[in-house]
């Protein structure tokens, strides 16, 4: 009776065994059709299913891993094809807005040149205390405060404030004769201070919204300046931000696109070695 018994639970053990390979084999002729059929979120959920109905079918989960492997290869093609659609917009958006500023690059000290807005030159802004703005070719937008006056302010810092009394102002730049500098020309002191990498602390956005109304800048240091901000000034900010924006898109999606044909060549080896 005890062997009989054994024997009825191998018959058992074994049809399970059998019933549970053929199910997996049915579900993973499904995630192949879904697949085939450009369905592949369908097929990916699919396959999850498949994963943890049937965690013991170890030949058919490695079969699943291959389709699961090719849906995310149909996935970044598809991916491509959009970084590439966008790059031609935002290349083109970037060719139209390249007319609007004067290329610049030292090549003793930059490593990447930099745009300014036509209006903002050196030449056309000797002189006077202002807001100058500028982007680099990878998209990073930055503003200076310019102070020009008889004597030294020593200031280090931006702060920018509307009418209503909201504000924001710039991280503290210590002197260092790099992006804190001033010389003296004809008894007048100019003093540039630079703020990038994040450093302006959300000055840049603050003025860009606010740009239809009445803006004041103050230039805290050793002596307070305070001035309204120009309205070609606010023009020139709101032109290099919106071309920071082309440029940090053309970055972003170069990069993406990189890293897809990254994963592709490495997806496409595994599915070779592993058939």
């Amino acid at each position: 009776m005890k062997r009989y018994l054994l024997f009825l639970l191998f018959v058992l053990f074994f049809f399970s065994c059998n019933n549970d390979k053929k199910a997996a084999q049915e579900n993973l002729q499904r995630v192949q059709l879904l697949y085939e059929n450009n369905q592949l979120e369908a097929a990916k959920q699919s396959l999850d299913s498949l994963k943890a109905g049937f965690p013991k079918e170890v030949e058919v989960l490695k079969e699943g891993l291959q389709i699961m492997r090719q849906v995310e290869i149909k996935e970044l093609e598809r991916n491509i094809l959009y970084y590439d659609s966008m790059l031609i917009v935002r290349t083109s958006q970037a060719d139209s807005l390249k007319k609007l500023f004067v290329y610049e690059k030292d090549p003793k000290y930059d490593e990447t040149g930099k745009y300014i807005d036509k209006q903002q030159v050196l030449e056309r802004n000797l002189g006077r205390s202002y807001i100058r703005s500028g982007v680099n070719e990878q998209g990073e937008m930055y503003i200076a405060s310019v102070y020009h006056g008889k004597g030294r302010i020593r200031h280090n810092q931006l702060k920018v404030s509307a009418p209503d009394n909201s504000y924001t102002e710039t991280a503290v730049i210590p002197e260092d004769g790099g992006v804190n500098f001033s010389f003296q020309d004809l008894g007048m002191t100019t003093e540039v201070v630079t703020y990038q990498n994040e450093k302006d602390n959300g000055v840049i956005l603050f003025i860009y919204n606010n740009s239809k109304k009445r803006l004041k800048a103050e230039l805290p240091g050793n002596k307070s300046y305070s001035f309204f901000i120009a309205e070609g000034d606010i023009k020139s900010l709101i032109k290099t931000h919106d071309f920071s924006v082309v440029l940090s898109d053309i970055q972003r999606l170069g990069k993406e696109k990189e890293k897809a044909n990254a994963r592709i060549e490495y997806l496409s080896s595994k599915l070779k070695t592993e058939n």
